[in-house]
C-alpha cells in the first residue's frame, strides 16, 4: 500500500518566530555630535543584526529533520566552501548504487587521482575492499582514497560520479550548491549553503544504512588481499566520541576544514520525539564548531516539541456509494502511518485533534469520493494531509444467485414440489374416495 505520508506534517503557522530578526534602527535623535572646526554630526551606525543563537560562525541552520522545517538560520542561503561535508553527498550517492559487499579494488586511475600524503588511509593499488569498508572510512575519517575508489565503482570515473552529484543537486532544487570534486577540495566550483548541506544530510538520513554511518563511533575494516591486519577507524566528529563534546542526544555528524574555507559540520540529534539537524560553516576552528553546533540544538530543543497521532488513533472512515438506490461500492479510507506535527514548546498538546473529512461523499463514482485527516489544535485548523483510499466493489444480487445455481435451484424447486403435495393431498384423496362406489 502507498504510504499516506513519508514525511511529517510541521504546524507552520503556530510555530514560534525562531529565525533571526533584527534590531530596530536607532532614532536619528540619537545620532552624537561632533564639534570641531566644521561642525557636522556623524552618521548613525548601521545597527548590528540581532540573531536568536549567539554563535560564532555567520552561516549556520537548524532544521526538524522529519518535516524540513527550519527552527533557526543565520545566512543560511549564502554559498559557502562546505570542505569535506562533500562527502555526504559522496557517500549517499555510492550507497544509492553499491551494494555493500560489493568488492572494489583500488585502481590505478583512482591511486593517482589524490594527494597521498594526508586525509588518508594509504590504500595500496591493487587493494579490495568492500563498499561498506569504503563508505565507514570515507564518512568516519573522511579519506580520500576510499573516496576514489566508490566514485569509481559507482560511476566508472570521478567526473562521471561529479555529474551525478550535480544532477542529484538539480533533482534536490538546491540553489546554492555546485560539486565540483568528490573530495571537498577547497574550489570555486565546490559551493553549498548550510541550507543545501543540511537538506543533503537530511534526505540521505531517509537511508537506515547511512544513518548507521553516520552515527558511527568506530569501525574496523578487516584483513585484505594487502593488509593482513585489521584497520580501526575513529569517528573524526569529537561530538559521537566519548570527550569534552560528547553528547547522547547526538545519532551523527561529520566534521570537515579547508585552509581557505574554515571549519563546517553537519550533525544530527534527537531528544523525545523531536529529530534536529544543524549545519554551520565557515568556522574559525573546531571548537567553535561544536559549541555552535551545541547551542543551537539546544536551542530547538528547548523551544520545539514534536507529538505523534497513530494510525489507530486516525482510525478508519467507510463510504456506502450508491447508484439508483443500490449499493454499489464501499470506498474505505486510512492512514497507513501516523502523524508527528510540530508544536512550540509551550504549547499544551491535548488540545490536537485528528478528524477524517470526506468529500463529494454523495458521488455515485467512486473515484470522485475523497478524504483528507483535518488537524486542529484547540478548534483551529492547523493542518491536513490525504488519507488512503481503496475502492471495493459490491456485486449485485442476481449475480449472487447465479454463481450460487444448480444445486440450490435443484433444492428450491424440491421445497416447491414438497409444498405443493402438502396442500393438494387432502383434496385429491377426498377426490379419489368420492369415485368408490358406495357399500
Amino acid at each position: 500500500m502507498r504510504k499516506l505520508i513519508t514525511g511529517f506534517l510541521s504546524v507552520l503557522l503556530l510555530m514560534v518566530n525562531v529565525s533571526a530578526e533584527e534590531s530596530p534602527a536607532p532614532s536619528p535623535d540619537a545620532a552624537e555630535e561632533v564639534t570641531g572646526e566644521n561642525d557636522t554630526a556623524e552618521e548613525t551606525a548601521e545597527p548590528e543584526q540581532e540573531w536568536a543563537v549567539d554563535i560564532s560562525t555567520d552561516y549556520a541552520v537548524l532544521l526538524d529533520a522529519e518535516s524540513g522545517k527550519v527552527l533557526f538560520e543565520k545566512n543560511k542561503d549564502e554559498a559557502c566552501d562546505p570542505a569535506s561535508l562533500t562527502k555526504i553527498m559522496t557517500v549517499y550517492l555510492a550507497m544509492k548504487t553499491l551494494a555493500k559487499d560489493q568488492p572494489i579494488t583500488m585502481s590505478k586511475e583512482a591511486f593517482q587521482t589524490y594527494d597521498h600524503n594526508q586525509g588518508v588511509l594509504w590504500i595500496q593499488e591493487g587493494e579490495t575492499l568492500t563498499a561498506e569498508d569504503c563508505e565507514y572510512a570515507t564518512m568516519l575519517a573522511s579519506a580520500n582514497d576510499t573516496a576514489a575508489m566508490l566514485a569509481e565503482a559507482a560511476a566508472l570515473s570521478q567526473e562521471g560520479f561529479v555529474q551525478r552529484m550535480n544532477s542529484e543537486v538539480k533533482e534536490m532544487n538546491l540553489e546554492s550548491t555546485s560539486f565540483d570534486n568528490i573530495f571537498g577540495l577547497a574550489s570555486p566550483g565546490n559551493r553549498s549553503s548550510a541550507y543545501d548541506m543540511a537538506l543533503i544530510t537530511r534526505q540521505a538520513l531517509k537511508n537506515e544504512a547511512f544513518r548507521n554511518i553516520f552515527g558511527a563511533s568506530g569501525y574496523t575494516i578487516k584483513p585484505t588481499n594487502m593488509q593482513p591486519q585489521s584497520r580501526a577507524i575513529a569517528q573524526d566528529c569529537e561530538l559521537l566520541r566519548n570527550g569534552n563534546y560528547s553528547r547522547e542526544d547526538v545519532t551523527g555528524g561529520k566534521i570537515g576544514s579547508t585552509k581557505e574555507g574554515g571549519f563546517s559540520l553537519a550533525a544530527s540529534a534527537r531528544r523525545g520525539a523531536t529529530s534536529l539537524i544543524a549545519v554551520v560553516l565557515g568556522e574559525e576552528n573546531a571548537d567553535s564548531a561544536y559549541h555552535d553546533v551545541v547551542k543551537i540544538f539546544e536551542y530547538g530543543f528547548q523551544n520545539a516539541q514534536t507529538v505523534t497521532i497513530t494510525a489507530a488513533e486516525i482510525g478508519t472512515k467507510t463510504v456506502e456509494v450508491m447508484d439508483g438506490g443500490k449499493h454499489v461500492a464501499d470506498v474505505v479510507f486510512s492512514a497507513d502511518s501516523g502523524f508527528s506535527i510540530l508544536l512550540p514548546k509551550d504549547v499544551d498538546p491535548s488540545g490536537l485533534k485528528a478528524e477524517i473529512v470526506v468529500a463529494n461523499e454523495s458521488s455515485s463514482s467512486p473515484e470522485r469520493i475523497s478524504a483528507e485527516v483535518r488537524f486542529t489544535l484547540n478548534g483551529e485548523t492547523i493542518g491536513s494531509a490525504p488519507m488512503e483510499k481503496k475502492i471495493i466493489e459490491v456485486k449485485p444480487e442476481p449475480n449472487v444467485i447465479k454463481k450460487t445455481g444448480g444445486f440450490r435451484q435443484i433444492f428450491d424447486y424440491a421445497c416447491i414440489a414438497v409444498l405443493a403435495l402438502v396442500l393438494l393431498l387432502p383434496p385429491l384423496v377426498k377426490f379419489l374416495t368420492s369415485l368408490e362406489p358406495p357399500a
